[in-house]
């Protein structure tokens, strides 16, 4: 279904007049009805290799031959015709390609009559659809009002309502909790099945390492590893010694050593590779130096699950509450009907506290944010924040409340499609009519440097991956240290590396400012020790305590 031979990608920056690769000479193969995850770490190239397999890019050199179509040789308006007819797509923000007023229905007649003239066909599949994906309770409800979970399953339904044989996800669990992400993997294989389909999936959830057809790595361009089903056990077991890896050979004889040997061998420019009498061979350092002693409980430790301990008695003697939540309800309307995100909530937020907000997806923690940052209004109850009654407030006084007092991220990582990253550090200025004549005043550099995203300085919002936006709306967000700042998903975007960087970056901040961070995740493995989780559980909060390593003794 799909052949990539010696795949490479180079971008041109004519004003720095400086080659970029992003493909080194990928060799990729798929064959039709897998489910085939693409993984790898920010910048590896996945991004680039899904943009030329849905026709949104075109290659350097190589071949890409997906059914009949030889991409390479195509023009602008034959990719055109080849994604209309061959490819549906999964965005990871799925609120981008869907329509937010309509409903779960009335988005798939509209994706079903691009391509079908008989309307009582496509509305018959469309009823098949919804319900093998489980979601045909929900063809009225307005997609505003629904969760993640949902939202992503409706995303997965649109693009089979489109009949191409080929589905493209992007990232499609960065922002569900593991429950929901392991429903979306067992959903895809059902897609396979069910409607004959090759599903194609880019993301950096070490998630989607296990339990589908085959896993491909891609690293520096290039894949570094293809494991199937059968061999994810021989080659994922990381609790015992001897440890396995598995890497791909390319067309020039190339191959990668995963990251984990190179650091642990401390090799950096070269390798010494000797061949025994017997057959064997082994690869060491040309300078004969040790490697590094390996536990295995280093490998494999993870936060599983979280573990809360009471708040202490007098807890909320020592500082007063900056956020105060009375007798907070939240309902949606879709359609006539009413949908309770949030029920009866009563908390209370310190000045300085680092809080974190879990619950699966559907259980409000977005909601939640909406109403702290004011981008929601309340159905009932009251909100003060920073003593003042912010719920009371009309839209435009909560915009100049969150300019002079709020720093927030969204899940999307929210900037001006108009305004470099740089641009946008100068948005407040801005609405606050400042004359900005030194654009390098708040050294902007340093700030980008702290997240790693400085390369993007000059960029677009449009012309950056999701992690890269996110990482620069942290920054963004983080650079004037309001006095709150509320991040919603703020590592969903980043792959493993990335996250661990950007936290310690945000605890570091924390324990430096007196800033309140409120924080919605569903990656528990992030979450340090000593630090409040409030769980929430159908809009309600089941769980307010300190988050303690459980005993096992």
């Amino acid at each position: 279904m799909i052949e990539c031979k010696d795949l490479i990608k180079i971008y041109f920056d004519e004003k720095k007049e400086i080659r970029t690769p992003a493909l080194r000479g990928c060799d990729l193969s798929v064959e039709a009805g897998e489910i085939f995850s693409i993984v790898g770490p920010s910048g590896s190239g996945k991004t680039t290799l899904i943009n030329i397999l849905a026709g949104l890019d075109s290659c350097s050199s190589g071949e890409v031959l997906v059914g009949e179509y030889q991409l390479a040789k195509m023009s602008t308006k034959e990719l055109n015709n080849y994604r209309q007819k061959m490819i549906g797509i999964v965005d990871q923000f799925p609120e981008r390609t869907l329509f937010l007023d309509g409903t779960v229905k009335d988005n798939l007649k509209f994706v079903s009559k691009l391509n079908q003239t008989h309307v009582i066909n496509s509305h018959n599949r469309n009823r098949e659809i919804l319900k093998k994906l489980g979601i045909d309770h929900l063809d009225h409800r307005i997609l505003r009002s629904l969760s993640g979970g949902e939202m992503v399953r409706t995303a997965i339904a649109c693009a089979l309502a489109k009949e191409t044989p080929i589905l493209l996800c992007d990232e499609p669990t960065g922002q569900l909790d593991s429950f929901n992400t392991h429903q979306v993997k067992d959903l895809l294989k059902q897609v396979t099945r069910n409607f004959e389909v090759t599903v194609l999936v880019v993301t950096h959830d070490p998630r989607f390492q296990e339990g589908v057809d085959k896993t491909c790595e891609i690293l520096d361009g290039r894949v570094s590893s293809i494991i199937s089903l059968s061999e994810q056990l021989t080659y994922g077991d990381k609790s015992k010694f001897p440890l396995k890896f598995k890497t791909q050979m390319d067309t020039s004889n190339s191959i990668r050593l995963p990251d984990f040997i190179i650091s642990t061998l401390k090799l950096t420019n070269a390798a010494e590779l000797n061949y025994t009498k017997n057959g064997k061979v082994q690869l060491v350092h040309p300078d004969g130096i040790e490697p590094k002693k390996v536990t295995l409980e280093k490998i494999v430790f993870k936060r599983k699950e979280l573990v809360l301990d009471m708040l202490p008695a007098d807890y909320f003697e020592h500082s007063k509450n900056i956020i105060s939540f009375n007798d907070v309800s939240k309902d949606y309307h879709s359609n006539g009907n009413i949908v309770q995100a949030l029920s009866s909530i009563n908390l209370g937020l310190h000045k300085g506290e680092l809080v974190f907000i879990l619950g699966p997806s559907g259980s409000g923690k977005t909601t939640l944010i909406k109403l702290i940052s004011g981008l929601e209004q309340i159905t009932s109850g009251q909100i003060e924040i920073l003593e003042q009654p912010f719920s009371s407030f009309s839209d435009a006084q909560k915009s100049e409340f969150r300019k002079q007092n709020i720093g927030l991220v969204t899940q999307q990582g929210n900037l001006h499609p108009l305004l470099t990253i740089a641009e946008s550090f100068y948005l407040k200025e801005i609405f606050s009519r400042k004359d900005i004549k030194n654009l390098e005043e708040k050294n902007i550099g340093k700030i980008l440097e702290q997240f790693n995203i400085t390369h993007r300085k000059k960029s677009y919002p449009l012309e950056v991956s999701g992690g890269e936006l996110q990482r620069a709306s942290l920054a963004i967000a983080i650079n004037d240290f309001p006095k709150i700042i509320i991040l919603d998903e703020p590592t969903a975007n980043l792959d493993t590396k990335l996250a661990k960087e950007v936290m310690n970056k945000i605890y570091t901040i924390h324990n430096t400012t007196d800033i309140t961070f409120v924080i919605a995740t569903h990656d528990i493995s992030l979450i340090r020790d000593g630090y409040r989780a409030l769980v929430l559980e159908n809009g309600k909060i089941e769980q307010d305590g300190i988050v303690i390593t459980p005993n096992n003794d």
